[in-house]
């Protein structure tokens, strides 16, 4: 007994307790597992070995208890030894007998299995890591299902009760379970091989799902295979993933110019596009290096070398780069020259992508010539979206008065008068411009010391690919002198406005007097005709009268002719009267008296003859005369008419001035209107 006890002391760590606990002897093993000497241990109770949480619970008690009792207590145990250092034994506690039977002690026997315990639990953690991580499913080398964790339930979308003692093939589809491969891939895992891949298999409902899985085969004691345990990965995602990403490398293919080079810039591979774009065939471009796209100057540069030797250390490269075609044209490309690491992470080859941008580049060119003559031309400020000023160009600086260090993170404000900073239109102008509203009109700025200045502006904010505003941009036109020109204008308006109204007011008096003078000589010209035409009468009556004179006269001279003959027979009666002597006396005195008045007669009718030859002459004078009147009467008949046409040509004048005074103060009230809608706006 005592040889196997020896055997025992040396085998194993032992150490002896009264039935409280309390430490009466170890032997080396015990104190060497433990760092302790026998000193340090004796009479120091058992807790100085276990943590402070096992010696506080109910169990530890109960634990002393049971063996006070005579109870045997075996198993793994956690203990601490000098320094903390964590312990695990196995051990059993042994109560110990006196002849009479009963207990006087407690002797613990116990092995070291720290290491083994953290063997243990590294492959515990291992596989419960494993576990939370990966879809795990047992089968029997038939294939038919053993066990299943919570991963690959949930994955496949399966209860336990539905999967456990099922085949194999009831997660794939029929198209692959009834081919030899699959037949074949369940002989290779029952002898014992080792399977690996993606797969696809069917989840619950017939949902493909893609898994990165090992079948890996469990070996007995004896080395036989006795089950095959599956480790997955959900790789579904990943594999849609990959085909999107190969639809888009094709799809990239399809739309942009691709080529392939080795690190020294040598090439591999180049699509149509590439090759359509700079006009070779791929026999004429492959193996040989890129310089030849390049120009010649450039590729001797030590930018070019470079270049390259950042792509060949795995950096990336991109912008816009000029290149040549076959035909030593100009071809502007926006490329990204990108490195191919294998799966240590090195770089193997460049990949370049590609799009010709050689038209885009031409009008970029003519949209920045436009813009700097824009900024050559007109005052140009830059604000961000809080109103700071980022950057300004001479022109601004100019008309405004300031250098761009003066102003530069300066807000907006400092170019505004106080009363509109605190105004709820200058809150509401930016925080309209933060939302993309575009502004132009004339405003009102205050330059350095106070100065007025007014512009012409448009405030135009900027966005970015997304539509986003980051940034507003003014253009402007100092048009200081011309609001001062308007404002002379406005008041220069006033003065013309009350000319042209004395103006108006005399024209429209001359207009007045015009229509008087127009009546009076539409009066003058009837009274003229009126005139003309009694004159005409009387010359007409004249002319009767001349016609009766010249009868008369006729009448008077035969009566004239007729005294004559009358007188000639009287002097021939009073000769035969005389003749006859006595008796031709009576006769005599008759003929003397005939002869009498034959004289008279005559006398008369010379008279008369005279009379009516001076009434004729100056009946003929009257004709004349009223001749020359109806011919006076014609003329101013004449005149008056063209003196009625003159007034009434006065009077379509003064008209027409009338109407062009109002249209000149309608003018003036617009242009004033005009001049002060500019001023209202800015």
């Amino acid at each position: 007994m005592r040889n196997k006890a020896r055997a025992i002391d040396r085998a194993q760590a032992v150490i002896e307790f009264d039935l409280t606990g309390t430490v009466k002897n170890a032997n080396e093993n015990f104190l060497s597992l433990m760092g302790y000497s026998l000193a340090e241990v004796r009479g120091r109770h058992h807790s100085m070995f276990c943590e402070p949480e096992i010696v506080e619970a109910p169990e530890y008690a109960a634990f002393w208890s049971d063996l006070a009792e005579g109870k045997l207590h075996d198993g793994e145990f956690k203990r601490i030894g000098r320094g903390g250092r964590e312990v695990w034994i196995r051990a059993s506690y042994n109560p110990i007998l006196d002849d009479n039977g009963v207990i006087v002690g407690v002797v613990k026997y116990a092995m070291d299995v720290t290491a083994t315990k953290s063997v243990e639990a590294e492959l515990l953690g291992k596989v419960a890591a494993i576990d939370r991580a990966m879809a795990v499913i047992e089968f029997d080398l038939e294939g038919h299902v053993l066990a299943v964790n919570e991963n690959f339930l949930t994955l496949m979308g399966y209860a336990r009760e539905e999967v456990i003692g099922q085949h194999h093939r009831m997660l794939c589809g029929a198209d692959q379970t009834r081919t030899p491969a699959y037949k074949a891939f369940w002989q290779r895992l029952g002898r014992g091989d080792y399977e690996s891949g993606e797969y696809r298999r069917l989840a619950k409902g017939g949902k493909d799902v893609w898994i990165q899985a090992t079948y890996n085969p469990i070996f007995d004691l004896n080395g036989n295979p006795c089950k095959v345990v599956k480790y997955a990965y959900d790789v579904t995602a990943s594999k849609i993933r990959n085909a999107e990403f190969e639809g888009k490398v094709n799809a990239i293919g399809r739309a942009q110019a691709v080529i392939e080079f080795d690190l020294h810039g040598n090439i591999l591979d180049a699509n149509e596009n590439f090759l359509a774009a700079v006009g070779y065939s791929l026999e004429e471009v492959r193996g040989k290096h890129h310089r030849m796209f390049c120009d010649p100057a450039f590729t001797q540069t030590a930018e070019y070398a470079s270049f390259w030797d950042r792509l060949g250390r795995g950096q990336f490269e991109g912008g816009e780069y000029r290149r040549l075609t076959r035909s030593g044209n100009d071809i502007w490309l926006q490329a990204t020259y990108n490195p191919i690491l294998d799966l240590a992470g090195r770089p193997i080859k460049i990949v370049k992508f590609a799009s010709d941008i050689t038209q885009a580049k031409l009008r970029n060119i003519e949209f920045e010539g436009r813009v700097d003559a824009i900024s050559r031309g007109q005052a140009v400020v830059e604000f961000d979206l809080d109103g700071h000023v980022v950057s300004a160009n001479e022109n601004f600086l100019r008309v405004m008065g300031y250098s761009l260090r003066e102003i530069t993170g300066q807000h907006h404000s400092m170019f505004c008068s106080q009363d509109y900073i605190v105004s709820e239109d200058y809150r509401d102008f930016w925080l309209r411009l933060n939302k993309g509203e575009f502004f132009s009109g004339r405003f009102a700025r205050v330059g350095k010391y106070g100065r007025e200045v007014h512009i012409q502006g448009i405030y135009s904010p900027i966005v970015n690919l997304r539509g986003e505003t980051v940034r507003v941009v003014k253009y402007a036109s100092d048009i200081t002198d011309q609001v001062k020109l308007e404002h002379d204008i406005r008041s220069k308006s006033q003065q013309m406005t009350s000319i042209v109204g004395e103006l108006s007011g005399s024209i429209a008096e001359i207009t007045a007097n015009t229509r008087t003078a127009t009546t009076l000589a539409s009066e003058t010209q009837g009274n003229a005709e009126q005139g003309s035409e009694a004159l005409g009468s009387a010359i007409a009556a004249i002319d009767l009268i001349q016609k009766s004179s010249t009868e008369i006269s006729d009448i008077v001279k035969v009566i004239g002719e007729i005294a004559s003959q009358t007188n000639l027979l009287a002097f021939n009666a009073a000769i035969e009267a005389a003749r006859a002597g006595e008796h031709g006396v009576g006769f005599s005195v008759v003929a003397g008296e005939v002869r009498k008045l034959a004289e008279r007669s005559s006398e008369a009718a010379h008279e008369i003859s005279k009379l009516i030859q001076e009434s004729t002459m100056r009946v003929n004078q009257g004709t004349d005369r009223s001749q020359h009147a109806r011919l006076a009467f014609e003329r101013i008949v004449g005149s008056v008419n063209k003196t009625g046409e003159s007034i009434r040509e006065i009077a379509q004048s003064t008209d027409a001035q009338q109407r062009v005074s109002r249209t000149v103060v309608e003018l003036i009230n617009d242009l004033t209107s005009s001049t002060a809608q500019q001023r209202k706006v800015g």
